[in-house]
């Protein structure tokens, strides 16, 4: 038997910074929902189509990939929410959804002859829903060592969540819980901070992102109050405001990080909520102890 998860209480570190040096919109990617860097290029989700987009950081060239169908955006009824992506050690890409409905309970992995494997994960989201106690809403993915960690992103006055599974999973063994943890992000302008993206550092270090959403609901958007970029450590959690290159702070809605090297600089990407509008590709600073 599991014992009772605890909660990781993150908090506002006034000795750390986090400010985007440049903001750059990207023509043909609207919905940015999750950042990798492979190698020189970026992968960005789009949590609107069935398609991801290979990003040129440096020419801002957009490659669309599609998974299935006409790749094109999809009403919101019918997206499949892709949300989260990271890296196997085998090299192959997997992305998942959030989860939060039933059509968006389906993992996509990438592999490196350029083919794509589609797959309906109802058993891996009905555990995730039974530990949660709730529909999940995965954001973020993790391989770490021989473990699978899911970051659950939670709505208003809920808290988010890790879950640890067994990397086994991902070939299709029956998934089982390892660990939960919950998590409390702090709050910006009395709006709770929640989780949009994470990304391992390889030292034990995790860089996570939150924005300060004000919706009561996992599938509808509301008006963001400001955004944070935080790190889990043996200390435990911390954070900082992104501040804007301007000075302000910034109330883009940050959804996916691609650190470079030690993660003290690397790629944001942001979804806009609106089809009309582009993603922007961000590129952030940290300054302090992270």
């Amino acid at each position: 038997m599991n014992p009772a998860p605890s909660t990781l209480v993150a908090h506002q570190d006034a000795t750390l910074r986090a400010r985007l040096s440049s903001v750059r919109p990207l023509p043909g990617v609207r919905a940015g929902s999750g950042l990798l860097a492979v190698g020189p290029r970026l992968l960005a989700l789009q949590d609107d189509a069935r398609a991801v987009a290979w990003i040129d950081p440096a020419t801002l060239q957009v490659r669309p990939q599609v998974l299935e169908g006409h790749g094109g955006a999809l009403p919101k009824k019918e997206k499949p929410d892709y949300e989260a992506l990271m890296r196997a050690p085998d090299g192959t890409i997997w992305l998942f959804g959030s989860g939060s409905k039933p059509n968006r309970r389906r993992s996509a992995q990438l592999r490196a002859d350029g083919s794509v494997r589609l797959r309906d994960d109802d058993a891996l989201y009905e555990l995730l829903s039974e530990a949660l106690g709730g529909k999940p809403n995965i954001e973020g993915a993790l391989h770490l060592d021989d473990r699978l960690r899911l970051f659950h992103r939670g709505v208003a006055a809920e808290t988010d969540a890790w879950v640890d599974l067994p990397a086994t999973v991902l070939a299709g063994a029956a998934p089982r819980l390892l660990e939960l943890r919950w998590l409390s992000l702090g709050e910006i302008d009395g709006v709770g901070l929640h989780l949009t993206d994470a990304a391992a550092l390889g030292d034990g270090r995790t860089l996570y992102l939150a924005a300060a959403e004000y919706t009561s609901d996992a599938v509808a958007d509301g008006p963001v109050s400001g955004a944070a970029v935080g790190i889990f450590d043996g200390a435990g959690a911390r954070w900082a405001p992104l501040m804007e290159p301007t000075g302000e702070p910034s109330r883009r809605k940050v959804e996916g990080i691609a650190p470079e090297g030690d993660g003290r600089s690397g790629w944001l990407i942001t979804d806009p909520d609106d089809a009309e509008m582009p993603a922007e590709l961000c590129r952030y600073e940290l300054e302090g102890n992270w």
